[in-house]
């Protein structure tokens, strides 16, 4: 009898604490949050154009600015009546988004021959930023463009990746 009543007793302080676990439960409330930011575009609206430019016996490169103005220097020639322009791109994104470009070292232009000419020393007219509150901005990119002494005429072409990197 006493061993029954030993292991009731024992028993009651078992049964007491897994009572008192549910009374002593606690809970608590977070707020959530998430900002789903606009999708960042960049879309080019026109080509870059150094115009023609003529080789001499002597190297000489042609550096077309984001602002448009055109040089040239060693032994090539520029038609000034010749239109040109630097590459034009439209980015979008979230409104006042900060961003960096990304722009590569250095390309080739080749004619249908397979002739090349390099092009490299890239700029950016914004190389960083913030895009403007509607979530827009226009930038330019320019490059300089080298010809070896005797360079073969004709139409070069190729293309640049501007890469868009959100802040």
């Amino acid at each position: 009898m006493i061993k029954k009543n030993l292991l009731k007793t024992a028993a009651l302080p078992v049964a007491l604490l897994c009572l008192s676990s549910s009374v002593m439960a606690a809970t608590a409330v977070s707020t959530i949050n998430v900002t789903v930011a606009r999708y960042l575009s960049i879309t080019n609206t026109s080509s870059m154009e150094f115009g023609s430019v003529m080789a001499s016996t002597t190297a000489g490169s042609v550096v077309l600015g984001t602002n448009g103005m055109r040089s040239a220097t060693g032994g090539v020639d520029i038609n000034p009546a010749d239109s040109y322009t630097p590459a034009k791109f439209i980015i979008e994104g979230t409104p006042n988004a900060s961003f960096s470009i990304k722009l590569p070292n250095n390309i080739e232009l080749r004619d249908s021959n397979g002739n090349r000419i390099e092009i490299n020393n890239f700029k950016s007219s914004h190389q960083e930023g913030l895009l403007n509150a509607n979530g827009a901005l226009e930038i330019t990119v320019g490059g300089q463009i080298n010809l070896d002494p005797n360079q073969t005429s004709g139409d070069y072409s190729g293309t640049i990746v501007v890469e868009l990197i959100y802040g």
